[in-house]
């Protein structure tokens, strides 16, 4: 199996790097990482998804603000209320500079003018934009085109550039190394995406092209059309065979978060106490789902007993509500909040009645998605074509079909996908009548085609906030529960503030990057794209 053909020498590659000195934003440029680039490729692709204590900060920043998760106690008090916690802000870039843009950067580097690995190249290229893009969605002007270098050239303070310049290098970026690759050329190995495919990383190259064109609508829309239609023209995503995910394996790690599991799905199953497991789907994006006649409600959540074995109570729960919305958890909410609190009922379980409390009734995350071996997906067909249906709306060249169809394509997509978490014998009665039910109406296909983004991107907290600070779309409300405690004047953040550290290790080149965002460093302020 291509997904984990590689993942053996995951262990040894997460140990080799797994000490960091946080010293530098960059690597002491005496040590190099002296290690074959092909072998670093599963390494930075895996990382990116397999730390259970990453996912905790980015289920609270963004996911907390994004009205999909409520219920679990960091995500609410940092997230849906709004307050600042440093260690939670700095996660992605304490993350990822130290180790995957130093790693990724080097791949490139040591693969530059050398045409016996020009593919091998083409793929760093594209994986340093995949990560440098969530850096600069998160932070806004960051170190770019000087970071990841202190082992190559001894810089270790980088400047910060600007987010329209790095914007701008990574649609070039993407743009040749698609052009790169070659079928005919060296052989890729070890490559938890595609297992090698050429053409498959030609396709995510282009798609992920599109995914950012995309982003600048607001700041930049002549810019905008004239990159996706280029990416379109160019080859996305054909089917759901071409999603970009990793495959996990059902391995359990320790607190420290790192290894082979889903590092989401390991934070949803909270494994440190499973037993208290309060993270809840919310009941704005569940009522969204329930509306349209979606069947992919049940594949995202479900009402469990509390045993060993969770044993799903989900069709007993609904039979004595009127919804499912009614079975969920209001965003930016604790289960024990004024007004939230539901009767205990009663129910039969394996011939003996339960009591079954509040907290037990409210919808959780499904058993398919705290699968420890469940996939991660990156960016999917169904993505691609919601955003050729926005395209195709705005009147851009998308090739063949309009939006409708490009719209109901994206759809039936989006509940097929989960055959990768294990779903089979679909419905075709249910998806037909869920592609149906929802066809575009005049003047309302942004908001439509928006709002299916924000349900799709459910696993993915990091995309669902870029796309809707690009949107606006759902119009969703930051509810200021706690006004005493919020800390973003009731508004929902808008990009997330520096680390600490960089006040007293790269100073001179933050300050500067503070002052071109009016001398504050705010988590209300705008990045570059995200214009009002």
């Amino acid at each position: 199996m291509k997904k984990y053909k590689v993942l053996c020498l995951i262990g040894s590659i997460v140990f080799f790097f797994g000490c960091t000195d946080f010293n530098d934003l960059n690597t002491d440029p005496t040590k190099s990482t002296d290690m074959d680039p092909r072998l670093m490729i599963p390494t930075v692709q895996m990382r990116q998804s397999e730390n259970h204590q990453e996912w905790a900060r980015y289920l609270s920043y963004p996911a907390g603000f994004m009205n999909q998760w409520t219920g679990y106690w960091g995500t609410i008090e940092y997230g849906g209320r709004g307050q600042r916690y440093g260690n939670y802000m700095e996660q992605m870039w304490v993350s990822y500079y130290p180790i995957i843009i130093r790693d990724v950067v080097d791949i490139v580097h040591r693969t530059s003018d050398v045409p016996e690995k020009s593919n091998l190249n083409a793929i760093g290229r594209i994986l340093k934009v995949q990560c440098f893009h969530k850096l600069t969605d998160f932070y806004g002007d960051i170190p770019y085109f000087e970071a990841g270098m202190g082992a190559i050239s001894g810089v270790i303070r980088p400047k910060y550039d600007k987010q329209e310049d790095i914007y701008k290098d990574l649609l070039k970026e993407l743009a040749e190394a698609s052009e790169q690759l070659d079928p005919a050329g060296d052989e890729i190995t070890y490559d938890l995406y595609y297992d090698g495919s050429i053409l498959q990383w030609k396709k995510f190259a282009n798609s992920l092209r599109l995914r950012i064109a995309m982003r600048l609508i607001k700041v930049d829309p002549a810019l905008a059309r004239q990159e996706a239609e280029k990416a379109i023209a160019a080859g996305v995503f054909e089917s759901n065979d071409d999603i970009c995910y990793v495959k996990h394996e059902n391995t359990q790690v320790d607190s420290s978060g790192e290894g082979k599991q889903n590092g989401l799905a390991a934070r949803l199953s909270v494994p440190e106490d499973p037993a208290n497991n309060t993270f809840r789907v919310a009941r704005e994006l569940v009522e969204t789902m329930e509306n349209a006649k979606d069947p992919r409600l049940l594949y995202y959540a479900g009402s469990y007993y509390n045993d060993p074995s969770r044993t799903d109570i989900t069709a007993t729960i609904r039979a004595l509500k009127n919804s499912y919305a009614e079975m969920a958890l209001p965003a930016q909410n604790f289960s024990w909040d004024d007004g939230i609190w539901e009767p205990a009922v009663t129910i039969e379980i394996g011939g003996r009645n339960v009591t079954i409390d509040h907290n037990q009734q409210r919808l959780q995350p499904s058993k398919y998605i705290t699968a420890l071996d469940a996939p991660y997906i990156h960016i999917s067909y169904a993505e691609v074509k919601f955003l050729m249906a926005e395209a195709a709306v705005r009147t851009w060249n998308v090739g063949g079909g309009d939006a409708q169809s490009h719209y109901e394509e994206a759809l039936d997509a989006a509940v097929r996908q989960w055959s990768l978490f294990g779903v089979s014998n679909f419905d075709e009665d249910a998806i037909t009548a869920f592609v149906d039910f929802n066809r575009l109406k005049s003047g309302e296909e942004l908001m439509q085609i928006n709002t299916q983004l924000w349900v799709l991107h459910f696993l993915d907290p990091i995309e669902t906030w870029g796309n809707w600070r690009r949107t606006g779309m759902p119009d969703l409300k930051f509810k200021n529960v706690e006004p005493g405690k919020n800390n973003t004047n009731g508004q929902f953040p808008r990009r997330l503030e520096y680390p600490l550290e960089e006040q007293m290790k790269n100073k001179e080149n933050l300050d500067e990057a503070i002052a071109r965002m009016g001398g504050k460093d705010d988590w209300t302020n705008r990045v570059w794209w995200d214009k009002e």
